[in-house]
C-alpha cells in the first residue's frame, strides 16, 4: 500500500494548533495574549520596536486556523508618517482591526502555482513577529530614504499582490 507524500509531510511538520501558539507567544513575546472564536483564533497584540533607536509600535497580529495570519500597526498612524506617500507592501485592511494592515510575506499564488511563504507548521511568535518588526524597520529606511530595501511582490492600488 503506498503512503500519501502529503501524509507523511503531515506527519514530519504537524500543523501548529491555537494552544501551542498560544503558549508561545505568551512566553516568549511582552504583551496581551487571548484566545477567541470558541479556541480558532489566537490574538496577540503589543510593542514593536525595530532598533533601540526607533519609534515604538503597537501591533496586532491576531491568527485563525485554515487562514493567513494578519498583522496590523495600530499606532502611530502609518500613513500620516508617510505624509501622503503610497506606503509599500500593505494591504486594503480588510480587518476589524483600526490601522495598517502589512505584507509580510509571500501570500499563495494559485496562479503561479506559489506556495506561501507562512505555514501553518510555523509558530507566530519566531515568523510573523520578527518579519513584522523587520517590515518596520524597512519602513524607518523608506521614511527617511524614499527607497524600499525590503524586497518583497509589487502590489496594485487595490491591496493585493501581482500575480
Amino acid at each position: 500500500m503506498a503512503t500519501d507524500r502529503a501524509f507523511l509531510m503531515r506527519l514530519e511538520n504537524p500543523v501548529i494548533g491555537i494552544r501551542d501558539q498560544y503558549l508561545t507567544l505568551k512566553q516568549y513575546c511582552p504583551g496581551t495574549v487571548e484566545i477567541l472564536d470558541n479556541d480558532k483564533t489566537v490574538q496577540w497584540e503589543g510593542t514593536l520596536q525595530p532598533t533601540p533607536v526607533s519609534r515604538e509600535y503597537q501591533v496586532i497580529i491576531r491568527y485563525t486556523l485554515n487562514h493567513p495570519p494578519v498583522c496590523v500597526v495600530k499606532s502611530p498612524d502609518l500613513t500620516i508618517l508617510a505624509k501622503d506617500q503610497k506606503i509599500p507592501h500593505i494591504y486594503q485592511n480588510q480587518t476589524d482591526i483600526r490601522g495598517t494592515h502589512l505584507c509580510l510575506y509571500l501570500p499563495v499564488v494559485k496562479q503561479k502555482n506559489k506556495v506561501s511563504e507562512w505555514q501553518s507548521t510555523m509558530f507566530l511568535a519566531s515568523t510573523i513577529l520578527p518579519w513584522a518588526s523587520m517590515w518596520l524597520l524597512y519602513f524607518e529606511f523608506w521614511l527617511s530614504s524614499g527607497k524600499w530595501d525590503g524586497g518583497g511582490v509589487e502590489h496594485y492600488e487595490n491591496g493585493g499582490s501581482e500575480r
